[in-house]
């Protein structure tokens, strides 16, 4: 059977962890391992991992504890710290996993094709914590509408659905950029379509459980452009990675990749530059909303 990693970034999930790690441990035809960080939690939720762990020896349960550096960037740590494997998969702390997600989500990728960074991401059903559908679901973009320009803000891959081969792993973790609000999800989509390969799976595999709690939010459209605004109103657009791409990646970069992305470094200081983001209709968001805003930020630096 494949070797499956499931990389989690634990903080103050001693309410749900079990239920989670019941359903990770229930996945079929794979070999399950999970490698935990605790991002520095206040409640039990290393006791309740410990416990957990004493009561099934059977299971691969490997933890590791840190500094608080933000759940994005301690996925990135936990992903570059975990054990070798033939895949890995992110996962959030309280969600529920149907038993079949990992293994249809390994079975999207070509196989014949390991040595290429490959990702592949599922559906979600959005519900709440008796696992019963929430009246707005989450929006997934098929691959087939995916661009390089537009997930270079968009996040089109939410965590959770995510599942990479050994070399996409090696491709994320060649840097992590620190820029202010970068998720993990939107790193590793963006490096995987741009010098990958990325499938889609069109099926809901796993139940996103919204808690009052949840880290990420209520995870609605109006919950996201409420924080968008706050965000633009506080001087900050969408992230930018381009400085990171370009000194990291460079030679997996075309002379397009590189001249785009040089426009977008540049663009603060060079009025031509800005003009053309302006007028690109390529660089833009999923969204009419999305794209003003987008451009907002062009328009005022904040980008």
């Amino acid at each position: 059977m494949e070797k499956v990693s499931v990389i989690i970034s634990t903080y103050n999930g001693a309410r749900n962890i079990v239920r989670q790690l019941d359903s990770i441990f229930g996945q079929e035809d794979v070999d399950v391992s999970v490698h935990i960080r605790d991002d520095n939690s206040k409640d039990d939720t290393i006791k309740v991992i410990n416990q957990y762990a004493r009561r099934h020896p059977e299971y691969k349960i490997a933890i590791t504890f840190g500094q608080n550096m933000g759940y994005a960037k301690s996925f990135w740590t936990a992903l570059k710290e975990s054990e070798k494997a033939d895949y890995y998969a992110f996962s959030d702390q309280d969600d529920v996993w149907l038993p079949e997600k990992l293994f249809q989500s390994i079975s999207a990728m070509d196989k014949d094709s390991m040595s290429v960074p490959q990702l592949s991401y599922c559906k979600m059903l959005r519900c709440d914590e008796r696992l019963q559908p929430l009246e707005e679901q989450v929006s997934v973009i098929p691959v087939n509408q995916l661009t390089k320009k537009l997930t270079l803000t968009k996040t089109y891959s939410y965590g959770a659905a995510i599942v990479i081969n050994d070399a996409a792993r090696e491709l994320v973790c060649r840097c992590w950029p620190e820029v202010y609000d970068l998720p993990h999800d939107l790193w590793a989509g963006m490096l995987c379509f741009w010098f990958g390969k990325v499938h889609y799976v069109d099926k809901n595999l796993y139940y996103w459980i919204r808690y009052d709690s949840s880290v990420t939010g209520a995870g609605t459209k109006k919950s996201g452009r409420i924080y968008r605004i706050k965000q633009s109103l506080n001087g900050k657009s969408y992230v930018n990675v381009t400085s990171d791409l370009i000194r990291n990646y460079s030679d997996l970069l075309t002379k397009d990749d590189l001249k785009f992305l040089y426009k977008i470094r540049d663009y603060k200081s060079n009025l031509f530059d800005r003009i053309s983001l302006l007028l690109d209709k390529e660089f833009r968001r999923d969204t009419i909303g999305g794209t003003i805003m987008l451009k907002a930020g062009v328009v005022f630096g904040w980008y």
